[in-house]
């Protein structure tokens, strides 16, 4: 019961801050002068894993929208405005160039871990307009008060948003063994969009409307926090059907990702170049 609970309140925070986010982000979207459709993909070893972007660049069932908007985000270009590209390509020391196995969030701000650049370097080089922002589970292994991890993301924001690009925030997928740190930041996450008035992307309550209780070795590796590839007949390609959605946690996770930049697009971006 507690558990169905909480994943109803991920849901409804969820939908109150689709609700909030769009004027506030139409004034950011408003102050961006790069090159349109660049969207980064920040994050640790869940963002640099080669699946996440599969659904975007080669997937099935996409819709007219779907395919437009990667497109739009110059999916399959594999150059520096696809970034797709940019958080899988192999760099030394376990990283791609927007991407690192095992960054924290205050690592991703200062840069230096396996040769990351700082985000204000990120920034500077990419110059995006949208970012997809995932960390956490490296700073819930090391055991980080989740008021230090919403401070340090709080940070990443606000990095963002001074440079005119429209953040949008990711949950963290569960932790085997590590349950409770990973709701809490969860918790910390939504927080966090709803003050800033952010889109949040709910990775975590999708696992768990689709796997409440056995996402462990399904979604999820077997007691591993890293999504699952090809499982039970899906891989990070497959048409996002119910079925496939509940084994690939690569496909799930992706797939989401489309959506929400693609409504981030229509509901912020395009409003904002018409007003």
């Amino acid at each position: 019961m507690m558990m169905k609970i909480l994943v109803l309140l991920a849901v409804v925070l969820a939908q109150k801050g689709a609700a909030d986010y769009v004027e506030p982000m139409k004034k950011v979207a408003a102050k961006f002068t790069g090159k349109e459709g660049v969207v980064l993909h920040l994050g640790d070893s869940i963002t640099y894993a080669n699946g996440y972007s599969g659904w975007a660049r080669y997937g099935k069932g996409k819709t007219p929208q779907d395919v437009a908007v990667c497109k739009w985000m110059h999916t399959g270009e594999d150059n520096d405005l696809d970034g797709f590209y940019l958080c899988r390509v192999d760099r030394p020391g376990g990283r791609s160039d927007t991407a690192c196995s095992g960054i924290k969030s205050d690592e991703y701000l200062a840069g230096g871990k396996s040769g990351m650049a700082s985000l204000a370097e990120i920034l500077k080089k990419y110059n995006p307009q949208v970012a997809v922002v995932m960390l956490g589970t490296n700073d819930a292994t090391a055991g980080r008060a989740a008021g230090e991890f919403k401070a340090n993301m709080g940070k990443i924001v606000d990095a963002l948003i001074a440079n005119g690009t429209v953040p949008i925030l990711s949950t963290i997928p569960p932790y085997p063994g590590k349950e409770e740190a990973a709701k809490t930041y969860n918790g910390a996450l939504a927080e966090l969009a709803k003050e800033k008035r952010v889109p949040l992307i709910e990775f975590w309550a999708e696992v768990m409307k689709r796997r409440p209780t056995d996402w462990n070795g399904t979604l999820l590796g077997k007691n591993d926090v890293h999504p699952t590839a090809s499982q039970g007949g899906a891989d990070p390609g497959s048409e996002p059907t119910e079925e496939n959605l509940k084994n690939s946690g690569l496909l799930l996770r992706g797939w989401l990702s489309v959506k929400k930049i693609g409504e981030v697009k229509e509901q912020v971006i395009d409003k904002a170049k018409r007003k």
